[in-house]
């Protein structure tokens, strides 16, 4: 597993739906204890860490003049809502990690999305943990995890989050089926994080940010406080398609094709 990761994983992912219930039960076991390691992200950023943050339609902070262009199609803006700026704020309080399961999305791909639940799952129990012992870090950080095609499947809700490895083991059970429908994912993702304090909302897309159907997605992305794409695919129009949906949502296109790729993103996306 450490000298050949994707290799393993895709071996793990592949045992984990294998027909002898032996078997998967130990492939489960397995990648419950592995996974995490892969895309161990570290505690998140304790309270007081701060970062630059992107904000739309407010007068408060820098006006960011690209992203308030881009926003507007080019166009003068012409209405306060138009507007994008940037200040320092608080490290995000809440993650949504939205996970594509459609059918362009094979074995090497769920593990991907295995391990990337692993991260998200860990830094919250490690915001937890950071608080549980009276520091300053507190109960900062808050994860959701929603899988989707054309319809979107909620694994871990902020309000009511499951065991960890039943994260891992739901992710692992699930295989590539249907077409992919970014704008209602995106949409679950707002809704999920709908109760968080506005400028501490923020998503994580892990797909290849081709939609196949439904509506036109970045109208969905801008409506978070911040996107950051995940991108599964080095093609080019895959890759074209997420640094334009991680523009509009204010956040960032890091690649995660591979299990060393996702592990370096994971750490950008979520400290």
């Amino acid at each position: 597993m450490r000298d050949e990761p994707d290799e393993g994983i895709a071996l793990l992912a592949d045992m984990a739906v294998a027909t002898d219930p032996a078997l998967r039960a130990q492939a489960r076991m397995l990648a419950r204890r592995l996974l995490p390691r892969l895309g161990g992200t570290g505690p998140p950023k304790r309270r007081g860490s701060h970062r630059l943050a992107v904000h739309s339609g407010t007068l408060e902070g820098e006006l960011d003049l690209e992203r308030t262009l881009d926003r507007t199609g080019a166009r003068r803006p012409r209405h306060g809502s138009d507007l994008v700026t940037r200040r320092f704020a608080a490290a995000p309080r809440a993650v949504c990690l939205l996970v594509d399961r459609s059918g362009s999305m094979g074995s090497h791909a769920v593990a991907l999305a295995a391990v990337a639940a692993s991260a998200v799952v860990s830094a919250a129990g490690s915001a937890h943990g950071a608080g549980s012992g009276g520091g300053s870090g507190g109960e900062r950080l808050r994860c959701g995890v929603i899988a989707f095609a054309s319809e979107t499947m909620v694994l871990w809700s902020l309000r009511d989050p499951a065991p960890a490895g039943r994260v891992i083991d739901d992710l692992l059970s699930l295989r590539g089926h249907g077409r992919t429908d970014l704008a209602t994912a995106l949409r679950a993702a707002a809704r999920l994080l709908e109760d968080v304090p506005p400028g501490g909302r923020t998503a994580l897309l892990l797909s290849d940010c081709l939609h196949t159907r439904g509506l036109d997605p970045r109208a969905a992305a801008g409506a978070l406080d911040c996107l950051h794409v995940l991108g599964t695919s080095d093609a080019d129009d895959a890759r074209a398609a997420g640094i334009t949906l991680a523009r509009r949502g204010r956040g960032r296109y890091l690649p995660a094709t591979n299990a060393t790729e996702l592990a370096a993103s994971l750490q950008l996306a979520l400290r």
